[in-house]
């Protein structure tokens, strides 16, 4: 049995001492940042492992059927050897009126591909090249994590240097972004490049065909793209996809563009303000008493228009546009949620005790109504409460008798 870790895992009595240098606390800090350093890291490398893995599988998949497309459609963009052979042996079986006397009258010679078959096969090699690029990366993208797990030599204080400039250096590159966002969104252009080019492909053979199987591949893109939209206007949306991703990144930038745009053109405006105020003085000058009044009340009426822009554009610099998206839950919104999960999913008697008492902190009203008005989450509770009062009657007098009286219910008093 470890003896240090369990000095570290106990809970601290007293106030701890500040150490003379940074690290030289007897071990303390460093040992709670071995453990989170390789929990975190540990979760990146399996997480990123398993979404590149099922990335090799499916890539492996799609060029295997993407090949079998191009097998079928690059053949027609050649002349047939077969069709001289069917013209030669068709004017033997005639005899006379020979038209084929030299290569120049055969089929090949005057062959033409169809004009729709070109883009057709460009955009099949296209998808099909996409494959075998995230194929490669992902393969490539394994050997990277493998990297970045792998220990080097020397004491504990030299390997953790040297994993915490490896982490720094994944944040720094990307690579995260790299595999989880773009190896993903490269085989999904592929996949939807194929889409496209095998509903050409069915529209050289029939139209209603290439119509119906045209139809049928649109609703998985289209959900795609809505769920997409969903996570951009709602960040805790479950469905994330490289698509979702490059729309979140773009309403950011677009966020600040609009803010910028806006305190343009506030600035714009009150120049022509002051112009016009400027011009009106002058006017006033030269205007009789009575119409000195009116000039008045429109320099007044400018000055409050002014104030409401200034106002308007501090109010979209606070807020952020946050109307772009959902409005995030608050911290009571969360504090419900917490309790809600553990009330109702544990049984852990120590875990709902905790989570009793901290209803019993709770000075919000509108959480305590939120908590109270969920009927399953108040049958749960009663059910606990019922369950306790019952056990604390049928327990005996001597464990009662050392509960605060507080604990104890009216009746076991």
């Amino acid at each position: 049995m470890n003896t240090s870790t369990n000095v570290f895992t106990q809970p601290i009595a007293e106030r701890p001492e500040i150490p003379a240098r940074f690290g030289e606390d007897g071990g303390k800090f460093y040992y709670y940042y071995d453990q989170l350093a390789d929990e975190l890291d540990e979760d990146l490398t399996k997480r990123l492992k398993a979404q590149l893995d099922s990335l090799l599988i499916f890539a492996g998949l799609f060029a295997g059927v993407n090949s079998a497309f191009l097998a079928l459609t690059l053949p027609m963009m050649s002349p047939d050897s077969a069709d001289d052979t069917n013209a030669l042996l068709l004017q033997l079986v005639k005899g006379g009126n020979a038209t084929i006397n030299s290569e120049v009258d055969l089929p090949s010679a005057t062959f033409s591909p169809p004009p729709a078959i070109y883009p057709v096969n460009l955009l099949f090699a296209v998808s099909l090249t996409c494959a075998l690029i995230s194929s490669f990366l992902a393969v490539l993208g394994q050997q990277w994590l493998v990297y970045y797990r792998k220990r080097s030599g020397g004491g504990a204080e030299h390997q953790r240097k040297e994993q915490l400039r490896r982490q720094l250096g994944v944040a720094r590159w990307r690579l995260e972004l790299v595999l989880g966002d773009i190896l993903p969104g490269l085989l999904q252009v592929g996949l939807v490049i194929f889409c496209i080019s095998f509903a050409l492909y069915l529209r050289t053979i029939s139209v209603s065909m290439s119509s119906v199987v045209s139809a049928v591949v649109g609703a998985p893109l289209a959900i795609t793209v809505a769920a997409a939209v969903c996570t951009t206007w709602d960040r805790m949306c479950p469905y994330h996809s490289p698509l979702s991703h490059l729309l979140c990144w773009i309403v950011d930038r677009v966020r600040s563009a609009v803010v910028t745009f806006v305190w343009l053109f506030i600035f714009i405006r009150a120049y022509l303000h002051e112009i016009l105020r400027t011009w009106a003085r002058r006017t006033e000058r030269h205007a009789e008493a009575g119409d000195t009044s009116s000039l008045s009340k429109s320099s007044a009426r400018n000055e409050e228009l002014q104030a409401r822009s200034w106002t308007s554009a501090h109010q979209i610099t606070s807020r952020g546009l946050t109307w772009i998206g959902r409005k995030e839950e608050t911290a009571n919104d969360l504090i419900v949620a917490s309790l809600k999960r553990v009330i109702l999913t544990s049984e852990h008697t120590t875990a709902l005790i905790h989570a009793a008492t901290n209803i019993c902190a709770i000075n919000d009203e509108d959480s305590l109504r939120k908590l109270l008005n969920d009927a399953e989450f108040f049958d749960r509770l009663h059910g606990l409460f019922t369950t306790a009062y019952l056990s604390l009657e049928t327990s005996p007098i001597q464990l009662r008798a050392t509960l605060p009286k507080h604990l104890l219910l009216p009746s076991s008093i």
